[in-house]
């Protein structure tokens, strides 16, 4: 015969379960959007290079590379298990990067153009052309006398120029192999077409999200946060069941954003305020088409050497003071 259970041991186990199993589902899903955002960041690195290798072809087109790498990404948002599941998804992500794009971003103080040759910087995926650009080596190319008005650059060798006279005393090496190599170095780096791609990632696992996304910021800002995992707050002070949480204070941290030494930050601090706003809602006029939405930037970054010649008008990085 089993042995009865006690009312008191079985209410004791009801007690521990209810405090135990939110715990235990907040940890599943989790490790579910964890996942989701590890399969996202492979298929971010799928997506530079897929960009890349559009852009050695096409003349290093930021257009064509961005469509190549939304293309890369569509498992990552929604399904494309099918011709009309695919071309539903693609749909969606026109839809949200055209949407993304009306946002405040930081074209409006003026640290990234809107547009490059026609080709919009902004939305969901941006392609950041690092090389060739004003950084070096192609400083010391396209800086020659009547370099910048050079419309391509000639992807297997300098000798298509013969306006610029300059050039071959710049690159000799090309015509005499005994001498050093440093200008053919500089021209060979000079056609390694370098891009990064830079992907607002979606968060969709309901709560999960919103936690991670918040520690996230947080973590961007250096605090810690404190208090219910649903409503964190920065007062130390605050226990784990306090239900006061401080949001406007979370909001309101000075976040850092995250940048880089060539080419564009993958995120400033007006990208940050414009990503609080979409997850909190404080955007009234997207907030009533979308909703409330978690994004986190993921990056990668590609490197091959052109197989066609890179178009000057592609440039993504010129220094000002060319005067260009």
């Amino acid at each position: 015969m089993p042995t009865p259970v006690k009312p008191r041991e079985s209410g004791q186990a009801a007690v521990e379960s209810a405090l135990v199993l939110p715990l235990m589902v907040f940890m599943c899903l989790g490790i579910i959007q964890l996942t989701m955002m590890q399969h996202a960041k492979m298929m971010t690195e799928y997506a530079a290079f897929s960009a890349a290798r559009t852009g050695i072809v096409w003349n290093g087109s930021n257009e064509r590379m961005k469509d190549a790498a939304i293309i890369a990404l569509l498992p990552t948002m929604g399904r494309t298990d099918s011709l009309f599941e695919l071309g539903k998804t693609w749909a969606v992500a026109q839809i949200y990067d055209e949407a993304l794009q009306l946002l405040a971003w930081p074209n409006k103080n003026g640290i990234i153009p809107a547009t490059i040759n026609g080709s919009n910087l902004f939305g969901q995926v941006r392609i950041d052309t690092v090389n060739p650009s004003w950084y070096s080596p192609i400083q010391s190319v396209w800086k020659l006398r009547s370099g910048y008005n050079w419309k391509e650059l000639d992807f297997d060798g300098p000798d298509s120029y013969p306006e610029v006279p300059a050039l071959e005393s710049k690159i000799a090496k090309f015509f005499n192999l005994p001498l050093p190599d440093n200008g053919e170095e500089v021209y060979r780096k000079a056609t390694v077409l370098t891009i990064r791609v830079r992907y607002w990632y979606e968060l969709r696992v309901p709560f999960a999200n919103w936690v991670i996304f918040t520690s996230w910021w947080a973590a961007n800002a250096g605090v810690s946060l404190y208090g219910s995992i649903d409503r964190p707050t920065l007062d130390p002070r605050a226990s784990m069941t306090n239900k006061s949480g401080g949001m406007n204070a979370v909001g309101g941290l000075n976040v850092k954003g995250i940048s880089h030494q060539r080419g564009y930050n993958t995120l400033y601090k007006s990208e940050m305020a414009v990503l609080w706003g979409v997850a909190t809602g404080s955007i009234p006029l997207l907030s009533q088409i979308i909703g409330r939405r978690y994004f986190i930037p993921l990056t990668a970054t590609y490197s091959m050497r052109m197989q066609s010649n890179f178009y000057y008008k592609w440039l993504m990085h010129i220094n000002p003071a060319w005067g260009l």
